[in-house]
């Protein structure tokens, strides 16, 4: 292990400090001594498995305190452990050198929300501007939890700071991040909060939220609203950034930006009924310490933390047209009552057609989906990261030319030229559906123009419009909206879920049936997907995804209410929680 003095030495050349000065709280803090007492601590902690870790270096940064080898992973769960590493932050974020953890997410955790948004190379929105309690923006938020939340008499809002010049676009960003004390979600809760959010912002008819949009859109038209409350924090299985810890630029630059979360303030909202009665501010960053605001900002919670009691508002979200001319999407539903018998042999009435074994299936063939960004390299390198960083490889292939690639198997990867500002979506039918769900925020529909091409070769391939019919405007989290599954990728629509009626083979993707419950409904926009109410029983019989820590991803099954089979999003569902509920033995077609 190196001495104190080299371990110095190295900080100063990682982190790019010509000294480290002890803080004002600390003025006779030995900082070599002190340097090597917290690299000690944490390469202690290393762990190699996901499973027991509890914390994440960002992005995978090589930094100052690392041995030849590490994991980049932390396991720190033990109470006196987590003091120690909050109190160990708050020295470092002192020195002006924090550190770059993110907190991997408990099964239930506090409800955060990042709210980001884009300046110009001088000015951005600043926090003070819309975090006061009197703030439009901040009572607009205070409304909607209470309305969500009504057996709630006071919420308080725990406000971190990070704006700054961000180190890709070299353009000044407004990030903020919100942690609500009292509020436990589950990933699929904080998900359905957060959209639900985005639209009653984006509808709010309210002349100061208005005059804030606009001001927003005044500096970049990317400023929409569901691009301002980020949804990347609740699908990176690493976690969060931690408070007073910093965030790394993305390839090839991969260095701090030097702007950590910085405590704001406390708001607490008071309620009676639902309706908020007051806003009050209960102090800023001086009142705490640092290991208090890491305390009331860490977002795990203990194995079994009931959640929050919510009442979600039923809201009519964005729908594609009722027409639609796609071979692949067409709007024509299934009469229930015509499902056709297979007989022994296999045979419906129709005549089929043996399909060659040397051509790849539908479901194994490539698939081209392309979209537009309209933004630089560094700009998209920035968004992938945010949104796809830990889940595959970020790289530059050639100058003006970038790519991200799965890192799961033979993954799909997308490809960002900045000449025509195209990004190409490549892989098969079901990695590319969850991938274009990702990244609909900011690459948005070509129009018509759009095309989905087949094959590697391109030959033999069916030509037809992908994605969305909402002309770019849909909402994040409605998959039909993003990507409408192909009916060729279901298996027959009078499979009744045994191995005899699959003809002696096995079907790709297919599980072990799970059974859930909607928890939102859905409605059907092309062919082959599955029409869902609120409380009907489905089983899920093929997740083409199941494992990839997508909740977004599209599954096929029974909705046992119906007596239908399709393709549904996920995350409309939830498990069955009290299966004595659940209707009795049901009759398949």
């Amino acid at each position: 292990m190196a001495t104190a003095n080299e371990l110095l030495s190295r900080t100063k050349q990682v982190r790019g400090v010509d000294d480290l000065v002890p803080p004002a709280s600390e003025p006779g803090m030995n900082v070599p001594d002190t340097l090597s007492m917290i690299s000690k601590f944490l390469q202690d902690h290393e762990t190699a498995s996901i499973n027991d870790c509890t914390h994440v270096v960002f992005d995978n940064y090589h930094d100052w305190w690392m041995g030849p080898k590490t994991s980049y992973k932390l396991a720190i769960a033990e109470d006196n452990t987590v003091e120690t590493l909050n109190r160990y932050i708050t020295i470092l974020y002192d020195l002006n050198i924090p550190l770059t953890l993110t907190e991997k997410q408990t099964p239930a955790i506090r409800f955060a929300q990042d709210v980001e948004i884009w300046g110009d190379k001088d000015v951005t929105i600043v926090v003070e501007d819309l975090m006061r309690p009197h703030c439009p923006f901040a009572r607009m938020l205070g409304k909607i939890m209470g309305e969500i939340f009504p057996g709630q008499k006071k919420l308080d809002l725990i406000i971190f700071d990070s704006t700054g010049t961000s180190g890709t676009k070299g353009i000044k960003k407004t990030s903020i991040r919100l942690v609500w004390r009292e509020i436990i979600v589950d990933k699929e809760r904080a998900v359905q909060l957060r959209d639900y959010v985005v639209h009653k912002f984006k509808y709010c008819q309210e002349e100061e939220i208005k005059e804030l949009e606009k001001a927003m859109q005044s500096y970049s038209k990317d400023n929409q609203w569901s691009v301002v409350f980020n949804d990347a924090i609740y699908f990176d299985k690493h976690g969060l950034r931690m408070p007073l810890n910093d965030r790394v630029s993305p390839v090839p630059l991969q260095k701090p930006e030097r702007r950590p979360f910085v405590p704001f303030g406390i708001v607490r909202y008071t309620y009676q009924g639902g309706e908020m009665q007051d806003a009050a501010w209960l102090g800023g960053k001086g009142e705490l310490n640092g290991p208090d605001w890491l305390k009331i900002g860490s977002v795990r919670q203990d194995a079994g933390t009931p959640l929050t009691e919510a009442v979600m508002p039923a809201y009519k979200g964005e729908r594609a047209p009722g027409t639609c001319t796609n071979s692949l999407t067409s709007t024509t539903r299934r009469n229930p009552g015509q499902v056709r018998l297979r007989t022994r042999g296999g045979s419906d009435g129709r005549i089929r057609v043996r399909r060659d074994p040397q051509k790849p299936s539908d479901c194994d063939r490539s698939v081209t989906v392309e979209r537009e960004f309209e933004g630089d390299t560094g700009a998209f390198l920035e968004r992938m990261e945010q949104s796809l960083g830990n889940e595959g490889t970020l790289l530059e292939l050639e100058p003006g030319i970038v790519c991200w690639r799965q890192s799961v198997g033979d993954g799909a990867r997308i490809e960002f030229k900045a000449t025509n500002h195209r990004v190409y979506i490549i892989g098969k039918h079901f990695q590319i559906r969850p991938l274009l769900n990702v990244i609909a925020p900011f690459a948005k529909e070509l129009g018509k123009s759009v095309r989905s091409i087949a094959g590697a070769a391109r030959s033999g391939g069916t030509h037809h419009k992908a994605g969305s019919e909402y002309d770019g405007g849909s909402s994040v989290y409605q998959p039909s909206a993003v990507y409408a599954p192909s009916s060729v990728l279901a298996p027959s629509q009078a499979y009744a879920g045994s191995s005899a009626s699959c003809t002696g083979s096995v079907w790709k993707g297919q599980t072990a049936p799970s059974r859930r419950i909607a928890s939102g409904t859905f409605e059907p926009q092309a062919q082959g997907e599955l029409a869902l109410c609120i409380n009907d029983f489905v089983t899920v019989t093929h997740d083409p995804e199941k494992g990839h820590l997508n909740l977004h991803r599209w599954v096929y099954g029974l909705n046992e209410n119906s007596k239908q089979r399709g393709w549904f999003p996920f995350s409309h569902t939830k498990p069955v929680q009290f299966p004595s509920e659940a209707p009795s033995d049901v009759q398949e077609n």
